[in-house]
């Protein structure tokens, strides 16, 4: 039986996930798609993974085996950028750690690229929440915070009020990230939706500061570029017409999706356009995706 279907079904994700010629870098690109029909050449490549570690790959003829018996182990070495040194991470202690964990998922027989990916994205994020409740004073919250507050709310009521934030990102495509996004959402009362994807948008409604909170946690986590784009003040403590009422979900959708979904939850194409840039527009037969759905608030 044929082993090219595996690997071929893995490359196709991890292009799916990087950018191809700038996360994503093919040793050889006018070969690859004759390599991974024949099956009979070790397929190389890099992965650039969040501008802080490079993964080198190679997967020889036969990976994946399927068979822990007879498994066809990959090559898969680290090598850290500058950024990651200078946060304090170990190169020599990562990447034999990673080398241990490696020689034993792979002795399964299945795919491990993408494991190893969420490996290290996993320890990279161990050390930065761990310098990342440090900072806790964001300028942006405050500069939204004085342009927002409508004029008939006194300092008092600012502080009870309940807010809108609309959060973008380069892209969202970690598990980790995206783990954290819901289950912080959840600690915090918050509703609104998650959409993974390049861009990634985060909104989270409810009180002022718990809503503040969430965006200092998220904000300190390492991304590419992640940005507050707008913070809505939409009513008092106890406002109950929110947007989004049935808790925090994540969401895959189209681009040209996105606006069809926000806008059925009354937000308009001028608000679309303060986020992205550009109008929003109603596509035709938009399908929506739903996973992680939490309990509404009570």
């Amino acid at each position: 039986m044929s082993c090219s279907g595996p690997r071929d079904s893995e490359i196709e994700l991890l292009k799916s996930m990087f950018q191809p010629g700038e996360e994503l870098i093919f040793e050889d690109t006018e070969g690859l798609d004759s390599w991974m029909a024949e099956n009979q050449r070790t397929i190389g490549f890099v992965l650039k993974l969040r501008e802080e570690v490079e993964l080198t790959v190679h997967l020889p003829p036969g990976y994946p085996s399927g068979d822990s018996t007879n498994p066809v182990l990959p090559s898969v070495t680290i090598r850290l950028l500058p950024c990651s040194k200078a946060f304090g991470v170990n190169e020599r202690i990562l990447s034999s750690r990673f080398n241990t964990w490696l020689e034993e998922v792979a002795r399964t027989g299945e795919p491990v690229v993408c494991s190893a990916i969420e490996w290290i994205q996993s320890e990279l994020e161990a050390q930065q929440l761990g310098r990342g409740q440090q900072n806790s004073t964001d300028p942006a919250i405050e500069q939204l915070s004085a342009s927002a507050d409508p004029p008939h709310l006194d300092a008092g009521d600012a502080e009870k009020s309940i807010v809108c934030l609309w959060i973008v990102s380069h892209h969202i495509r970690s598990p980790i990230k995206r783990r954290l996004i819901l289950e912080w959402a959840a600690e915090l009362n918050l509703t609104g939706c998650c959409m993974p994807g390049r861009p990634g948008l985060v909104i989270a409604e409810g009180e002022a500061h718990k809503a503040d909170e969430y965006w200092s946690r998220l904000r300190n986590l390492q991304w590419k570029h992640i940005q507050l784009r707008d913070r809505e003040v939409i009513g008092k403590e106890g406002y109950r017409c929110r947007r989004f009422p049935d808790g925090f979900e994540e969401l895959f959708l189209a681009h040209q999706s996105r606006f069809q979904w926000l806008n059925q939850r009354g937000v308009s194409s001028d608000q679309f356009k303060l986020v992205f840039g550009i109008p929003g527009r109603l596509p035709q037969g938009a399908e929506v995706h739903k996973r992680h759905l939490w309990i509404p608030p009570k």
